[in-house]
């Protein structure tokens, strides 16, 4: 079968085509970039196809390079496709694979690749086609691989996982999955989804009557019938007229629990019908908590699953599941998926959890490369502390180093005002090691008292001594990001700052010649008065993409921009490509700093 890979730019198809190429090296499989085999047979780079013929020209290469690729002998292959390429033009007959990041339509800016319309700025171009594409993918695809962010390179535990995603080798999988509308689409896409999860150990299937017809039930039923499933009612309807109907009694029966909402009711009259041993009682909100809890007795488990709001509603949801493991699930919820880390760090320790395949039935449902990744009953975990956290490539970048643990790296959204309620929460469910970020750099700082430093990027819990011990290794990953750059004082006046923040003494450590500007005033800060004068020959950007940050004047023209930030999206970034300086993405700079907080956990842990 052909697999056309589909996606937004710059979400890293070409990348993955290239792990793709080792986990099937031993088959006789092709790999082809569509991009690439242009580029070959009309021996030029697309962008100077771009810039000579403009953007018609090239959608027409695609499409008539795409069919006489259809036409090669071997019809084992996969297939990249560009991210605007017109999905109508692939036939059914093959499969389409839309690989997507959590990130993807949080905007991207992309310096080595062609502008489509430079009338508009790089993010308002970016938006304007990707809602358009992604509704596109969503409609054409057979398979969604929701990708980790991160590098995979030399991420052997990530790869491993990836390898059975992507190779359909699952077994085994606790937790469950939410039947979707979607996933009878085709013949085909359910075909594929037969082919993916029938009989492969997961925990349970899903099957809620608000989602689904009662055809579509009845046929999961049919053709996954080795399978476990959770029946959920979810619609208020005539319950006489639906239990004397021969059809839903079978369903029922099929079903190994039955899942009934309190807001359908109390359960007095479907205890009637169905046995305790396989009725589930949930809850989804706070009102009737204590009504609720009446029925424990009478029903096999209760599932709470509620907005959560705070990290001690958290807490509190976290005391009442661990009160009787067995008999109880807890399931926060939230309108921005925060709670992610949380249902992964339950696994394996409550009847019912859920992942999902694309967006899923709830936000904070992970992604399946993320439940596979976390190890099951955790006691401890590691994380990345911060707000934003949800592009964070930390979770990815020391996957290896608490795979050997035997531990989860998770990424905590913590908001600025909500530090010292988080920490006390997070240090009782167990998180031990931890990579902080904006805006929680100085709160760190405070937290360990023997730390001369104003802000740490860096905490580990010492068991023995009941405390948190921390550094920053910023310092490490900053001078690793301008190596070799400035080292002649007098120089340095002509290395322009703008921003700062958190990092702003360990830049100034670093650089203490520098001139440093304020990105929210445009002015320069005290000791840099006389630097108005000058003309940056480069500018190091620290700070954040917000409606406060300024860009710099009109008039200064760096050579280069040494940007803290690696986030696609980044306003350092965006400033590069408009003044045409070239650029180095902060990525370099977070390598640093991680191989430095892994060599600090190191040395606590050989400490004790």
């Amino acid at each position: 079968m052909i697999t056309a890979v589909v996606g937004h730019r710059g979400t890293g198809k070409t990348e993955l085509m290239k792990r793709l190429m080792l986990y099937t090296r031993d088959s006789s499989v092709d790999f082809i970039d569509l991009d690439t085999e242009i580029e070959k047979k009309i021996g030029k780079s697309i962008r100077e196809l771009f810039l000579e013929h403009g953007e018609t020209y090239f959608r027409e290469m695609e499409r008539q390079l795409f069919l006489e690729i259809l036409q090669r002998p071997n019809q084992n292959a996969y297939l990249v496709l560009g991210a605007g390429f017109d999905l109508s033009v692939i036939p059914e007959t093959v499969r389409v694979l839309w690989v997507k990041r959590k990130t993807d339509l949080d905007g991207r800016i992309f310096l080595n690749r062609p502008r489509l319309e430079p009338d508009l700025s790089p993010l308002e171009e970016f938006y304007k086609r990707a809602e358009v594409r992604e509704q596109r993918y969503r409609d054409r695809a057979d398979e969604v691989y929701l990708m980790p962010e991160g590098m995979f390179e030399n991420r052997h535990h990530a790869m491993a996982m990836e390898k059975i995603i992507l190779t359909h080798m699952l077994e085994d999988v606790c937790g469950g999955l939410t039947i979707l509308p979607e996933f009878f689409a085709t013949e085909k896409r359910w075909s594929l989804f037969k082919a993916r999860y029938a009989g492969r150990g997961l925990g349970f299937f899903e099957l809620r009557d608000d989602l689904l017809s009662r055809e579509q039930i009845r046929r999961v039923l049919q053709d996954l019938s080795n399978d476990k499933f959770i029946y959920s009612f979810r619609k208020n309807q005539d319950w006489n007229s639906f239990w004397s109907d021969s059809a839903n009694a079978e369903i029922v029966n099929r079903s190994t629990w039955i899942d009934w909402p309190w807001e359908l009711g109390t359960p007095e009259d479907i205890l009637h019908q169905v046995s305790k041993d396989k009725l589930i009682l949930s809850l989804h909100d706070r009102t009737h908590f204590n009504e609720w809890m009446r029925f424990e007795d009478k029903v096999t488990h209760m599932k709470y699953a509620p907005e959560v709001s705070n990290f001690q509603e958290l807490l509190q949801g976290e005391e009442w599941q661990k009160a009787s493991p067995t008999k109880r699930s807890f399931l926060p919820r939230s309108s921005s998926g925060r709670w992610e880390w949380y249902r992964r760090f339950k696994k394996g320790q409550q009847l019912i959890n859920f992942w999902k395949e694309d967006t899923g039935s709830a936000g904070d449902q992970p992604s399946l490369w993320a439940w596979l990744m976390t190890a099951e009953k955790s006691q401890k975990f590691a994380a990345v502390l911060g707000d934003p956290v949800a592009h964070s490539f930390t979770p990815m970048e020391h996957s290896d180093f608490f795979h050997k643990k035997n531990l989860p790296v998770f990424a905590i959204s913590i908001h600025r005002d909500e530090w010292s309620e988080a920490l006390p929460v997070l240090r009782k469910l167990g998180l031990s090691y931890a990579a902080v970020t904006s805006p929680h750099k100085e709160n760190a700082a405070k937290l360990v008292s023997s730390s001369e430093l104003k802000a740490l990027n860096t905490l580990y819990w010492n068991e023995n001594q009941k405390m948190w011990l921390g550094t920053s290794t910023d310092d490490q990953g900053f001078a690793e990001l301008i190596e070799g750059v400035g080292m002649i004082a007098p120089l340095q006046k002509e290395i322009f700052v703008w921003g700062g923040g958190g990092v702003l003494e360990m830049i100034q450590k670093a650089l203490p010649h520098a001139s440093y500007f304020s990105s929210r005033t445009g002015k320069p800060r005290v000791g840099s008065e006389d630097a108005t004068d000058l003309q940056p020959k480069i500018l190091i950007w620290a700070a954040p993409r917000s409606s406060e940050t300024l860009m710099p004047p009109a008039s200064w023209n760096p050579a280069m921009v040494f940007d803290l930030n690696y986030k696609e999206d980044s306003l350092g970034r965006e400033y590069a490509q408009k003044c045409g300086a070239n650029y180095q993405s902060g990525l370099v700079m977070f390598t640093g700093q991680a191989q430095g907080q892994r060599i600090f956990w190191k040395n606590c842990e050989e400490a004790l």
